[in-house]
C-alpha cells in the first residue's frame, strides 16, 4: 500500500484492528460445537482491516474498513457469516471509538512527509491548521466506508445484508447450515450503508474475465454521515469488444479499479439542503468535485 504524502497531511491514524473470521467464529459462545464453523468457516483464513482516522483540517472522524471474502460461489452461506461477523465487530468497535476522547494537541503529531513532496524535493506548501476533534455519541454516527472484494453478486444474501442492515436466519443462501444466533435469530447491523455506485445501478462488472463477468466489488458508505460526489466510470464499451478478458496489458488485474469521492456532511443541526450529485447516464464518467474522503479499491 502506498501512502501519498498529502493524505497524512490530511489525516491522522488514531488506531487500527483486524477482524479474523475464523478465529472470531471458533470463539463465539453460540458456535462453538457447530460443525459447519469447524468444517466450512475455520478453513478459510480471511480478514478484514478497520483504520480509525481523523481529518486535520475539519475533526472529521472517519472509519474505513478494507475487506476480502471466500471467492467460491458454493460457499455461499460462508460469505454470509464472514459479513455477518464483520459488521457485529465494526459496530463494537464503532462504539468504542465513539467514546475516544478529543484530541487536544495535534501539532505534536508531526508529519512524516511534511518536509518533502512526492518526487523527493522540499516542499513549500503550508501545511493545514489543526481544529478540534468532532465527537459523536455513537458508532453509528461515524463517517464510514466499507469496501473490497466481496465475491458476491448484487442480488446476494451479502448484499442484502450490508445494504438492507438485516438478512433473514432462513435465507435460502444458507441452506441447512447451522451457524449459531445467525442461524436461529438472524442477522443485522446498525448503519445506513449504501453502494457509492449505486447511483449508477452498479458498473456492468467489476470483475472481468473470459468464463466470468460480474459486479463482486463494493465502496459502501454511511449514508447518514457522507455524500457521494464523484465516481470512477465504467471501461469504454468499444475497447471492451477487442479484448476477451483481464488482465491484459491495459489492465493488471482481472478486477476493475473503483473510485468513489465523497464529502462529510455537517452535524444535523448545522446542514443545509443537500443536492444530490449529477452523475449522468450509467456509461459516463462523473466529474470528480472536490472533497474530503477520497477512496480508491
Amino acid at each position: 500500500m502506498l501512502v501519498h504524502a498529502d493524505f497524512e497531511q490530511r489525516y491522522i491514524l488514531l488506531e487500527k484492528q483486524y477482524i479474523d473470521f475464523a478465529n472470531t467464529a471458533i470463539n463465539r459462545p453460540d458456535m462453538k460445537g457447530e460443525q459447519d464453523i469447524f468444517n466450512r468457516v475455520m478453513p478459510r483464513d480471511h480478514i478484514a482491516v478497520v483504520a480509525f482516522l481523523e481529518n486535520r483540517q475539519s475533526g472529521a472522524r472517519l472509519m474505513v474498513v478494507n475487506v476480502h471474502l471466500e471467492w467460491n460461489p458454493v460457499y455461499k452461506d460462508v460469505k454470509i457469516v464472514q459479513v455477518a461477523i464483520l459488521m457485529e465487530q465494526v459496530a463494537k468497535i464503532a462504539d468504542l471509538w465513539a467514546k475516544r476522547a478529543p484530541l487536544m494537541d495535534k501539532e505534536k503529531l508531526r508529519y512524516r512527509f511534511s518536509d518533502f513532496d512526492g518526487d523527493g524535493t522540499t516542499s513549500s506548501a503550508p501545511q493545514a491548521e489543526s481544529v478540534p476533534s468532532m465527537e459523536y455519541a455513537t458508532g453509528s454516527l461515524i463517517p464510514m466506508v466499507v469496501c473490497g472484494d466481496f465475491n458476491s453478486l448484487p442480488n446476494s444474501g451479502v448484499h442484502e445484508l450490508i445494504s438492507h442492515g438485516v438478512l433473514s436466519k432462513s435465507h435460502h443462501e444458507l441452506g441447512d447450515h447451522k451457524y449459531g444466533n445467525f442461524t436461529k435469530d438472524g442477522m443485522s447491523h446498525p448503519f445506513s450503508l449504501k453502494s457509492a455506485y449505486g447511483a449508477l445501478g452498479e458498473l456492468p462488472f467489476t470483475n472481468y474475465t473470459p468464463g466470468f463477468q460480474g459486479v463482486i466489488d463494493y465502496i459502501w458508505y454511511a449514508s447518514n454521515a457522507m455524500q457521494v460526489t464523484g465516481l470512477l466510470g465504467e471501461v469504454d464499451r468499444e475497447y471492451l469488444k477487442r479484448v476477451p478478458g483481464f488482465p491484459n496489458y491495459h489492465f493488471p488485474s482481472d478486477h476493475l479499479s473503483l473510485l468513489a469521492q465523497f464529502v462529510v456532511k455537517p452535524p444535523k443541526a448545522a446542514r443545509k439542503p443537500a443536492t444530490e450529485a449529477d452523475f449522468g447516464a450509467p456509461n459516463k464518467s462523473a466529474a470528480c468535485t472536490a472533497a474530503t474522503v477520497q477512496i480508491y479499491v
